[in-house]
């Protein structure tokens, strides 16, 4: 039994870091195309705002471009990566895309 819950445990751990890292991989990939310095949007950066902050700004549809082609799973791990990225979460990450 105490193997088991090891096991489970160490599964639980890896799904949780590559969803994470999946995340900021998307946000690099997605947002950084036009979040960059001299692109067409300003550089934005996960400590940018705090994780209440990117949750609002998303569930109300605040983007001022249309991002509707961005499938929902890609969305949520991109949101979950700004929310545990935050400025007022416990590991803010402020130079993601360079400015």
């Amino acid at each position: 039994m105490k193997e088991f819950i090891i096991m489970l445990l160490t599964i639980l751990t890896l799904i949780a870091s590559t969803s994470w890292a999946g995340g900021k991989e998307q946000f690099i990939n997605r947002c950084g195309s036009c979040h960059k310095s001299g692109g067409k949007a300003p550089v934005i950066n996960p400590a940018d705002k705090a994780g209440v902050v990117w949750k609002k700004y998303f569930k109300r549809k605040r983007h001022p471009v249309d991002i509707s082609n961005i499938p929902q799973s890609e969305m949520s791990l991109i949101i979950s990566y700004l929310q545990n990225h935050a400025a007022d979460s416990d590991q803010p990450e402020a130079a993601v895309i360079p400015k």
